[in-house]
């Protein structure tokens, strides 16, 4: 069996991913990344994290041509590609400068694209019902009961068009990950026990 080291999430908007995220490194003793990520790399970067989340939403180069871009480049200087694609690299970077400083939980970044090349990542998705999400954006996260819809709408997909951008999949195509869990069935503390057993069980 696999030992499983990197649990890596990618959640629709009010799934509650944040939060099994969360449970799971806390269980685990693991330390969990998800804003922090975007958070460094506007340090490392010279920008802010709102500045780079504007650059998501309208994001259409893939990070595939961005890697290649990169090793056609000597001397280890950046080449000509845009400030988004700079941007995701340094993400990219960050990601697995987390990953081999030990375990941990990372949430959304496509970290389990950035990562596939390890053995030890366990991939996850967590959705639920659209009813589920629009009664936990409003009572949890304080979205108005009228703009819920489209609120919902609005983040996944700009977190489809971002997965996609850096890897050119579909976000929510199942076979991108090893376990998809849904949250409005389950529970979130549920799908957080589930991981923390995968991981326990795993090796």
């Amino acid at each position: 069996m696999k030992q499983f080291r990197i649990i890596t999430i990618e959640r629709e908007y009010a799934s509650g991913g944040t939060q099994v995220g969360k449970l799971t490194g806390e269980a685990l003793g693991l330390p969990v990344y998800g804003r922090e990520i975007l958070d460094m790399a506007a340090r490392e970067g010279g920008t802010t994290a709102e500045y780079i989340e504007h650059l998501e939403e309208t994001c259409t180069n893939s990070l595939l041509y961005s890697l290649v871009a990169m090793a056609k480049t000597a001397g280890g200087q950046l080449p000509q590609i845009s400030q988004t694609d700079q941007l995701n690299l340094l993400e990219g970077k960050i990601i697995q400068r987390l990953a081999q400083q030990g375990p941990c939980v990372i949430v959304g970044r496509c970290a389990g694209w950035v990562l596939r090349e390890r053995k030890d990542v366990l991939s996850v998705f967590i959705h639920a019902g659209r009813q589920d999400r629009i009664r936990r954006a409003v009572e949890e996260y304080g979205v108005q009961e009228n703009q819920a819809a489209s609120v919902l709408h609005r983040f996944d997909h700009r977190r489809s068009n971002f997965y996609h951008a850096n890897t050119g999949l579909n976000w929510r195509e199942r076979e991108g990950y090893h376990i998809v869990l849904d949250s409005g069935l389950l529970g979130v503390p549920r799908c957080a026990d589930i991981l923390v057993s995968a991981v326990r069980c795993g090796g």
